[in-house]
């Protein structure tokens, strides 16, 4: 592996086709906003929506939607391809040099529930962040019939303001609620 690089997605670029391919493919349909919305929401500058390459080979993307001391990651995905080589590790490395010390990054990811047919790879998930030095808060909420844990990278947090932090992106999109 070489260093990665990481370029802006932009409506209507080649690196928007291949995230906007990878995104419909890697998240389940009820969390996914609409791409023209991350387009918009990276556009006014609250949001930093980047694909990452080794050398000129996409490798994925990630979606940061900033919030006060917060950065949220709200998107991480790598191509099926190239899962299992490290390079997971490797964008969470670039992107705690991004955003800390000046912002501590938060993260939710789906819980693993017993009777889940995904239970196992939902705990292979939380292990990832959990070797990558994310703190589970015991945190957990409900959005669009999904149980989610959130998570925490940096300095101290108190869970609850995650609720904050999507209410500001869900305006941010355009959305009232």
């Amino acid at each position: 592996m070489t260093e990665l690089s990481v370029r802006p997605v932009t409506e209507g670029t080649s690196v928007a086709d291949f995230a906007g391919e990878l995104y419909t493919e890697a998240f389940d349909r009820r969390m996914q906003v609409p791409l023209q919305s991350l387009f918009k929401v990276s556009a006014l500058h609250k949001a930093d929506f980047m694909a990452v390459f080794d050398d000129d080979i996409f490798i994925g993307f990630y979606y940061v939607y900033l919030h006060g001391d917060s950065a949220f990651l709200y998107y991480l995905a790598v191509t099926e391809s190239m899962r299992c080589r490290g390079y997971g590790t490797e964008i969470l490395d670039l992107i705690k040099d991004t955003y800390c010390p000046k912002r501590r990054i938060v993260l939710c990811t789906e819980a693993p529930l017993v009777d889940d047919k995904l239970v196992s790879s939902r705990y292979r998930r939380l292990g990832f962040y959990s070797r990558n030095g994310f703190i589970d808060t015991l945190y957990k909420f409900e959005s669009v019939g999904i149980q989610y844990e959130v998570l925490y990278w940096g300095s101290n947090w108190e869970p609850e303001n995650i609720q904050e932090i999507l209410r500001s992106f869900r305006r941010s999109c355009g959305y009232r609620r």
